[in-house]
Parts: C-alpha cells; structure tokens; sequence
C-alpha cells in the first residue's frame, strides 16, 4: 500500500492550499502532506467504513485526491478525514468517483471547477460536532481558493435498505429537490427512485439520522438528486448533493469565508 501513495512524500499537488493550516483551539486542519500520513487516513477510513483499521479503504481514486487530515496539533493519527476531487471542467467531473453510478452529462455541461467530496469520516472513538465543524471549514477553504462553481458529493446513510428510507427521502426532496436537466440520472446497477412516493406518516418509524455532508449541504442552499444508490460494498445507500456556490446568497458566503479564516 505505502508504493501506491509514495508520491505523497512531500508537499501533494494542491498544498498551497494549505500553506497556512487552520488553527483553532488546539486543533488543525491541513491536507496529508506524507506517505506515513496517508497510511494513518486510510486506517481511520477503514475502523469508520469497514470495522477495523487494518480493513483496506484504498481505493485507485485515492492518489488524485486531496485528503484532509483534522486532529489535534502534532498528532500523530487524525480524528477525522475527507477527500476532495478538483474536477477542472465537465471532462474530468465525468471521470471522477461520483460518476461512476450516476450520469453526470447534465453537471458536466455547466462548465466550472467541480469540487467533489467524499468519505467523511470521524473517529468511532470521538464523535464530535466540532470535528464536523472543522471538516466544513476545511472544505470551505478549499471551494473559495480553488474558485469552485459547484460543490457535489454522495453522502451515505449507514443502511442498505432502500425501501426503509424513500419515504423520509421522498419528504426531504419535497424540498430540496434540484432542477430538471441538472440532476443526476441513474447510473448503478442497484438505485432506486423516491419522488412521489407516499410521505411517511406522523406515526411511523422513527426518520434516519442525516449524513452530516446531506445535513450541511442542504442547509448552505445545496439540492439532492432524485434516487438513491445502494451500495452493498460499504453496506450504505447514498443520495447525491449539489451546492452552486455562485447562486449562494451573500450571507452564506460570508458564513463560507469565515469558516475558511478567509474573512
């Protein structure tokens, strides 16, 4: 594994972004900067998706990815991850990990920076909402000195059970649903489609917990596709987000910036 990521040795492409990592009361935000480091990533990955930490998570998008590492300062492990995709134009968003099972043609014609995120995790041991706060503002420093026009992902509930999460889905998209000619089509093997499925009532089963990524995303103006992927690899069905950072109001991208320490 330590050959695949050995160009990690030394500053990754992308660094600059994190010339200056951000500092707040004793914790720090930076991308992975070593070999050793990305090890560490993918341990964490593996202890949050897989069970145990010598679980592989490695996948072959992992080395043109930018992995964030959120932890204590002068840790030697991180407490929390995410990786991030810059998608220069529709060419590359269309080969990137979220298009693998949805069709992106729609995206992918806007054209823009893409800024793709994916496998959110925090340490089982230390769940925090201020872990979760320190990823967001590692993602918004990201989407603001890349120039990012949009900010898409797939954020996964922690069930393969479609059928047990349409309807709250169904009511969710109610809402935030994103426009025609835009969302994603279906692209996996295994999906299915929750518009216009019976709302669940008052007296049913208790709604899933949100994804921190789907309850940040569609909390800063983001919308969500129309069908959910199952993925029977990580046990999870995951819906996909979008946040067009140009039509954000004003008092959301003052928000964006002070969560990068970009004021």
């Amino acid at each position: 594994m330590s050959s695949l990521f050995s160009t990690l040795d030394g500053l990754p492409p992308g660094a600059e972004l994190f010339t200056d990592p951000l500092r707040m009361g004793g914790w720090e935000v930076r991308l992975v900067r070593t070999g050793a480091e990305m090890e560490a990533v993918l341990a964490l990955r593996a202890l949050a998706f897989r069970g145990h930490a010598r679980r592989a998570d490695a996948d072959r998008f992992d080395a043109g990815a930018l992995h964030l590492w959120i932890g204590p300062e002068g840790a030697a492990r991180p407490l929390a991850t995410i990786r991030a995709f810059a998608h220069p134009d529709g060419r590359a968003l269309l080969g990137g990990y979220s298009a693998q099972v949805y069709g992106l043609a729609g995206l992918a014609g806007q054209g823009g920076l893409s800024l793709e995120i994916g496998r959110l995790c925090l340490d089982p041991g230390h769940p925090s909402a201020d872990l979760v706060r320190l990823i967001w503002a590692g993602v918004a420093r990201m989407v603001l000195r890349l120039g990012a026009a949009r900010l898409i992902g797939c954020p996964s509930f922690a069930s393969a059970q479609p059928e047990r999460l349409a309807p709250h889905l169904a009511a969710l998209s109610a809402r935030y649903l994103g426009p025609d000619g835009l969302r994603p089509t279906p692209g996996a093997r295994e999906w299915m489609g929750f518009v216009g499925l019976p709302l669940p009532l008052p007296d049913s089963a208790e709604a899933p917990a949100l994804p921190p990524m789907l309850r940040v995303s569609l909390a800063q103006g983001g919308w969500m596709g129309d069908h959910m992927v199952v993925d029977r690899d990580l046990g999870t069905c995951h819906v996909f987000t979008c946040i067009d950072i140009a039509a954000m109001p004003a008092g959301r991208k003052r928000i964006l910036r002070a969560m990068a320490g970009d004021r």
